[in-house]
Order: C-alpha cells, then sequence, then structure tokens
C-alpha cells in the first residue's frame, strides 16, 4: 500500500489524522497549563515512536502513512529533541487558532470521518482495520499518557470521563 493510490487530499488526510488524534485527545479535559504541556509532548512522543517501529508490516498502510511523516520530518532538518520541539509548537499552534477546545474536538471527529471515507473507497477491509486500530490505539496511548485528577500526582484516573468519551467519538467516526 503506497501513497500513489491515493490523491493528494487523500493522503493529507491520512497523514494528518495522528496529529489530530493527539490534539482532540489534549483538548478533552479542562486541565492547568502544566498538565496540558505534558499532554503535549508526551502526544508528540508517542507519535515520535510509533515513526521508529520496525515491526510494521511494510506493505501495509500504517507503515506507508509513518513512512511519509519520516520523509517530511527528514526534509525538515531538524532532529532529536528539536524536531520534538518543533512539533510540539506546531501543536500549540494549531490550539491556538481554534476558537475552543470543543471546536478542536469536533474537528478531530469530522477528520475521522473523512479517513474513514478514504479508506472505504481505496482499501480493502483489512487494510481499513488495520488503520483505524493503529489510530485507535495512538489516541488510546495518548490519553493513557498523563493521570487526570488526584492531587500531588497520588490518584486520579488512567483516562478521564471525558477521554473517554472523546475515545468513542473518535471509534464511532471511524466505524460509523
Amino acid at each position: 500500500m503506497v501513497q500513489q493510490y491515493f490523491s493528494e487530499d487523500e493522503w493529507g488526510i491520512l497523514t494528518q489524522a495522528p496529529a489530530l488524534a493527539i490534539i482532540a485527545l489534549t483538548l478533552a479535559d479542562k486541565t492547568d497549563p502544566v498538565s496540558f504541556m505534558k499532554e503535549v509532548q508526551a502526544g508528540v512522543r508517542i507519535l515520535a515512536a510509533e515513526q521508529q517501529r520496525q515491526d510494521l508490516p511494510p506493505d501495509g498502510l500504517v507503515h506507508s502513512v509513518v513512512s511519509s511523516l519520516n520523509e517530511v520530518d527528514l526534509a525538515d532538518g531538524s532532529s532529536g529533541d528539536s524536531l520534538l520541539l518543533k512539533k510540539e509548537f506546531q501543536v500549540l499552534r494549531y490550539i491556538r487558532d481554534l476558537k475552543n477546545a470543543s471546536d478542536g474536538r469536533k474537528a478531530a471527529i469530522a477528520h475521522f470521518d473523512q479517513v474513514k471515507s478514504v479508506l472505504a473507497a481505496k482499501v480493502t477491509g483489512v487494510q481499513a482495520n488495520e488503520y483505524k486500530s493503529w489510530l485507535l490505539m495512538l489516541a488510546t496511548k495518548v490519553a493513557e499518557a498523563v493521570k487526570e485528577g488526584g492531587f500531588l500526582g497520588i490518584g486520579g484516573e488512567k483516562i478521564s470521563d471525558a477521554e473517554a468519551s472523546v475515545l468513542r467519538k473518535l471509534e464511532d467516526a471511524l466505524s460509523g
């Protein structure tokens, strides 16, 4: 599965979906600035780790999307911590330009609906399910990255009710 089977717009929809998953989960909860930044950082680092995976089937859609993201990173010229920092600022700029958090979540959900349409038109059911599962796994990892609630790091939830709601909505958009 390679990029050549998709239009430029379709490929953009698929390659932007991981970042929008990060944004949707980051905007799920009203949180303090420190926790908010931790979630942004965690999301960027989780996606970066996914981009380094060596166990993805080389002919799979996830591998092709990850390779495309890696090509963009390579063309940027940054690497390591400076690349991660640059990606964090890209997420923050996107969030800054939103009217409110709800708009960001709605945009991500609408984007996931577009992902579903592209996949339905271009790939087999197995390939679509692999990509959808990967996106939802990525979103779940972001949701689990920073505990919500608690006091001084004690207690709290691994996934808050608001994050669980966003995860369900993203899943519904992909499967509906």
